[in-house]
């Protein structure tokens, strides 16, 4: 039989390397894994000519099937939700934790996902660790659905050996952000209904209705109301094509203009810039924003992954071209030596109290408790920002469902009054 050299990892997190006899390399890997073992290079100790090659790659490589097809698993377009990723993590964690080799709760929770979307990039994954891969590696060829900052977080638990207990950090972290989601989901789930309620109601009457009062009202010959000619002139209007088009036509151009706005620099950057200097709700966007950043970072450094590749992933997570330009700058002047909390300063964007906070947990050598604190008071700001919003916007919508109904029903009943009073003279 062959001899393989490896290395590893063991349930710790300490490297191990050394020499085992298999009759081929799946079965090295199954020694391996029964073991303990996180394979993460296998290759032939002493290899035959028949084996030799351009392509033959050096002890201690990653594997030559997982080096030539680095994009392989990725090709399949799937959509796989946040949703399944969190439960995915939760599961994983749980059966980490009951004992079980990494190798076997992949397999296990492949075939619960057998026959959904989710099951063959879990057996692309299994496959690849097979093959020598790390988790975190594997991961990594499915961007679409295991972010860089998820696959950081593995690769810090693997490196440190406390990956169930990072999976478990990542599910919390998903499940404040599902959280929060749903708050504001919820929230504006009554106003819609009323606005689209309300809006039903007066193109019922629009299109329906209306124009029998209107062809009641021509035949009478009297001099309508002003609200009257009003609300048939608005109907005309509506029911006219050129002004269906047109209408269409300004939204078609504002929608063109603000994509092309989008795909540049500078047009990201004077909107984002705006979003965020936005009267009242611009306060709220940015305690969104500085939730996240102060959540993600902490989650990062709290798991031991460097400041430098912990900010960079933090910038990756904005959507915001402002804030994540900061990031940037301050990434920048991180290197330099200097602390997080003064770069962050510098740029102005980050508010006194994170930056403050921050500070603190500098001093104390505990920035993740720091941050999450940070986290936690701008997510109670930005639930208590959701909350007073969506109470003044039901009765808002309702009012204006109102008036417009309102009006309608007035301009009718000021036509039918002045008809009757005309009649009876």
């Amino acid at each position: 039989m062959p001899d393989f050299s490896y290395s590893a990892r063991n349930k710790s997190g300490e490297s191990v390397s050394g020499l085992l006899t298999a009759p081929d390399r799946k079965a090295a890997l199954s020694q391996l894994a029964a073991q303990g073992y996180f394979p993460i290079a296998v290759d032939a100790a002493q290899k035959k000519s028949a084996d030799t090659g351009p392509s033959k790659p050096k002890a201690g490589a990653p594997p030559a099937a997982t080096a030539a097809k680095p994009g392989a698993p990725a090709a399949k377009k799937v959509r796989v939700s946040s949703r399944q990723v969190m439960l995915f993590t939760l599961q994983l964690a749980n059966l980490l934790k009951s004992g079980m080799s990494l190798k076997q709760a992949l397999e296990s929770l492949t075939r619960q996902q057998q026959k959904k979307a989710f099951g063959p990039i879990l057996e692309q994954i299994g496959e690849e660790l097979l093959q020598g891969s790390n988790l975190s590696d594997a991961l990594a060829r499915h961007p679409k659905i295991f972010t860089r900052f998820y696959t950081n977080m593995i690769r810090a638990g693997e490196q440190s050996g406390t990956l169930p207990d990072v999976l478990k950090r990542l599910t919390e972290h998903y499940e404040r952000l599902a959280d929060i989601r749903e708050k504001v989901t919820s929230a504006l789930l009554y106003p819609a209904i009323v606005l689209t309620v309300g809006i039903g109601v007066v193109f019922v009457f629009m299109v329906f209705l209306l124009p029998k009062f209107t062809a009641m009202f021509q035949d009478l010959g009297t001099t309508l109301p002003l609200p009257t000619r009003m609300l048939i002139g608005a109907g005309n209007m509506a029911g006219n094509p050129w002004f269906v088009i047109g209408v269409a036509l300004v939204v078609a151009g504002i929608v063109t203009a603000y994509k092309r706005t989008m795909r540049t620099i500078e047009g990201r950057l004077m909107l984002d810039r705006w979003k965020l200097g936005f009267p009242l709700v611009g306060n709220t966007i940015k305690a969104a924003f500085f939730a996240q950043f102060s959540r993600t970072l902490a989650t990062l450094l709290g798991n031991g992954v460097p400041v430098l590749t912990a900010l960079k992933i933090a910038e990756d997570t904005m959507t915001n071209l402002v804030i994540a330009r900061e990031i940037a700058k301050a990434r920048e002047r991180v290197t330099d030596g200097t602390t997080i909390s003064a770069p962050l300063a510098a740029g102005q964007i980050f508010p006194p109290l994170l930056i403050d906070m921050m500070a603190i947990g500098e001093a104390t050598g505990d920035m993740p408790t720091a941050l999450n604190n940070v986290a936690t008071l701008y997510e109670q700001e930005l639930t208590q920002d959701v909350k007073r919003y969506t109470t003044l916007l039901e009765p808002a919508v309702i009012v204006m469902i109102a008036l417009v109904v309102g009006f309608i029903v007035f301009s009718v009943l000021s036509a039918v009054m002045s008809i009757t009073s005309g009649l009876n003279r």
